[in-house]
Parts: structure tokens; C-alpha cells; sequence
């Protein structure tokens, strides 16, 4: 179920996927809430810890 909200929401991300930010390299998503242009994202980056980025700004590449 989770997945096919992430899809509603438009960002096509999931809890558990990893992704990689140009600033905080490869990071594991935790979290995922809001819609739109309020979704965010929880991500584990390891070195960086976790931070919350805004999906609208955040420019995260999915690692297949």
C-alpha cells in the first residue's frame, strides 16, 4: 500500500528506497510524508546522519 501512495503523491519514492543527493551522496529512505509541493522526505545518509529534505527542492535520483 505504501507504494501506490507514493505514487498518488506524485514523487514516485518509497520508504526503504535508496536515492542519491548531490550534496549528502547515497542516502535510504526512512520516512515519507505530505503531498505535493509540502512532501518531504526522512533519509539516512550515513556520513551526513538524517535529515529531512523538502522533495520539491531535494533534486534525489532514485538507485535502482
Amino acid at each position: 500500500m505504501a507504494q501506490s501512495a507514493a505514487k498518488s503523491a506524485g514523487h514516485g519514492l518509497r520508504s526503504g528506497q535508496s536515492v542519491f543527493h548531490n550534496k549528502f551522496g547515497e542516502g535510504v529512505i526512512l520516512t515519507l510524508e505530505g503531498k505535493g509541493e509540502d512532501a518531504r522526505a526522512q533519509i539516512n545518509f550515513g556520513r551526513h546522519g538524517t535529515k529531512w529534505l523538502a522533495l520539491a527542492v531535494a533534486k534525489l535520483t532514485p538507485i535502482e
